[in-house]
């Protein structure tokens, strides 16, 4: 099947995470399914249509296009895609790399002294804002980033270290996991979180609604796995609130959210969920699923037909 006809309609990556499946969320039909040189340790929607996989064996990442292709670069990159389609935000030793889409050529660097890396990242979907999670002792510190601003920083102390982070899309405020069922809501520019709410069990991920008003929570405990619907309004005396729980069949592994859609990997299924997380629309089994993203409804590159790079 022609790459133009998967794009036609809703499609989400699902890492496994020996290969690649895509699956037409709409009807729940697995596309094709694509082998991994190595196993995949997250992956990544790029505004091209592929997926970006940093690999587990041998420093790489595979970039895995919805026809079957698959191109291996060199170094273990997870990038943060923006707005900007032909650019991405990575966290590197000591900076925050801007590099250019897919040449990966640099662009802009903002030093982040002392920080080897990054546990969690994430950015708004202009790519102004990007929020690090550093690794070791200091995953107790949420790092702010105006990343197309100068490159001021905001480091928030957490109230444990973190598991998850998400920004909303507009940049209105961070959330982070920081153990337990805790949650911990922040806005750019403050210093502290601003909010706190303890929903149990285990969060194990994080993704803001697409309306920039909420966000949705994957938890586990011993009975299995929930999504909770948080209403978020960082003005409020209580800026978390807690509006809803959806039950999923197993222990929850990733979220993805675009618009309308929301998915979620609950054990070894693929749940596909209204955009707000509310109703269950279908459910498809998918056996050692670890990692989902949405791929983008139209697809976007800036790599002419003509030229030796790889096209979507």
């Amino acid at each position: 099947m022609p790459v133009s006809a998967l794009l036609a309609a809703a499609v989400a990556a699902v890492l496994c995470p020996h290969e690649v499946t895509f699956v037409e969320i709409e009807t729940g039909g697995v596309m094709r399914s694509v082998r991994l040189p190595a196993d995949g340790l997250a992956l990544f929607a790029a505004p091209d249509g592929r997926v970006v996989v940093p690999l587990a064996a041998g420093d790489a990442t595979a970039v895995v296009d919805a026809s079957g292709k698959v191109e291996r670069w060199q170094g273990r990159l997870f990038p943060m895609f923006f707005a900007e389609f032909d650019r991405m935000h990575v966290v590197l030793p000591g900076m925050l790399a801007t590099l250019s889409y897919p040449e990966r050529v640099m662009l802009v660097q903002i030093p982040l002294p002392g920080m080897a890396g990054a546990r969690r990242a994430a950015c708004t979907a202009d790519g102004r804002l990007v929020a690090v999670v550093p690794p070791g002792p200091d995953g107790q510190t949420l790092t702010l980033v105006a990343a197309l601003e100068g490159g001021s920083t905001t480091r928030v102390k957490l109230g444990g270290v973190a598991s998850a982070v998400a920004l909303a899309p507009e940049g209105g405020f961070a959330i982070v996991a920081t153990g337990g069922g805790v949650i911990e809501v922040t806005g750019a520019g403050r210093g502290r979180p601003l909010g706190t709410l303890d929903l149990g069990g285990e969060v194990r991920a994080l993704a803001c609604t697409a309306d920039g008003r909420g966000v949705l929570v994957g938890r586990a405990d011993d009975r299995g796995g929930v999504l909770v619907g948080v209403r978020v309004d960082i003005s409020s005396k209580e800026p978390l609130r807690e509006r809803f729980r959806t039950p999923l069949p197993g222990r929850t592994a990733a979220l993805a959210v675009a618009d309308d859609e929301a998915v979620a990997l609950a054990g070894d299924v693929l749940v596909v969920l209204s955009g707000d997380g509310k109703k269950v629309r279908r459910q498809l089994a998918i056996t050692g699923a670890i990692d989902v993203a949405l791929l983008p409804a139209q697809s976007r590159s800036a790599v002419p037909a003509w030229s030796d790079g790889k096209p979507p």
